[in-house]
């Protein structure tokens, strides 16, 4: 390009490396305007000293900045203004980091999850598994049908601050009683909980914590409210012929769900009994 002060709109786009819309857009809302206007063809240039205040401008884009917000850095800068707005800038980009960190994660947590789900086909299969303590998220209430869940889990889930809570996770699920199970009463109206992540705060009332132990589970293909007493027969059968007795209230959690799949007879249960040695 030739050297020389006044510079056409093309001229300024190409040796800052930004576009000719760009320039026009910000001389219409007033953020960076040609220094110069011929008086006889009204035709406007730039001045090359103002390339400081264009690559500025630049900068300040890829830092996440608004047009407002850089109207505003330039509007009567002084030392301490710019330094106070970097810094409001930089905690925002912090704060936006955290976000993605924890999006990251959450989606790379799925994405194992359903994996292992991938490879764990079998059903109707009696297995014990040592499992962590949880804490579960629920509003101790009765679900009867499907009209009464829908309405649980979307309460649930505005408890929830995290990112996708439901999605691609095996959270969601309904309690057994104990005295049920024992009763073999099968089919009863359930309470529906989803398990709650360390960093969520939920209010005590809605707290249920399982302990940590033995649990006899098994998996099956049906329905949340219904369906389930072919699994839990065999469940128990299995407990009583290992010897052990049970020890609390059941889990039975959505293993693969609607929110993966609309084919019925890939969404899947896991059943989960606590049991102790007699």
């Amino acid at each position: 390009m030739e050297v020389k002060e006044k510079l056409s709109i093309g001229e300024m786009a190409k040796l800052r490396g930004v576009t000719t819309e760009t320039l026009r857009h910000y001389d219409r809302i007033g953020l960076f305007k040609p220094q110069y206007v011929d008086s006889y063809s009204g035709y406007r240039y730039y001045s090359i000293f103002q390339y400081e205040i264009l690559g500025t401008i630049k900068e300040l884009r890829q830092l996440g900045m608004s047009t407002d917000e850089i109207k505003d850095y330039f509007n009567e800068r002084n030392f301490s203004k710019s330094l106070d707005i970097l810094k409001a800038k930089h905690t925002e980009l912090v704060s936006k980091l955290n976000e993605l960190v924890d999006l990251e994660e959450n989606i790379r947590g799925k994405i194992e999850y359903l994996e292992d789900a991938a490879r764990e086909k079998e059903l109707q299969t009696v297995f014990f598994r040592e499992i962590g303590s949880r804490k579960l998220i629920t509003l101790h209430e009765k679900i009867n049908n499907n009209f009464e869940l829908s309405y649980g889990v979307i309460r649930l889930e505005n408890m929830l601050t995290e990112k996708t809570p439901i999605l691609a996770s095996n959270r969601l699920g309904i309690i057994i009683s104990e005295a049920d199970l024992i009763a073999k009463r099968f089919e009863e109206p359930s309470v529906i909980f989803v398990v709650a992540k360390n960093k969520e705060k939920i209010p005590k009332q809605y707290q249920k914590t399982v302990p940590a132990g033995l649990f006899a589970c098994i998996r099956y293909n049906g329905e949340l409210l219904w369906n389930r007493s072919e699994s839990l027969s065999k469940v128990l059968e299995e407990i009583k012929k290992m010897g052990y007795r049970i020890s609390g209230d059941a889990l039975q959690i959505m293993h693969v769900d609607i929110t993966i799949t609309d084919k019925p007879n890939e969404i899947t249960f896991e059943i989960q009994v606590p049991v102790q040695k007699v």
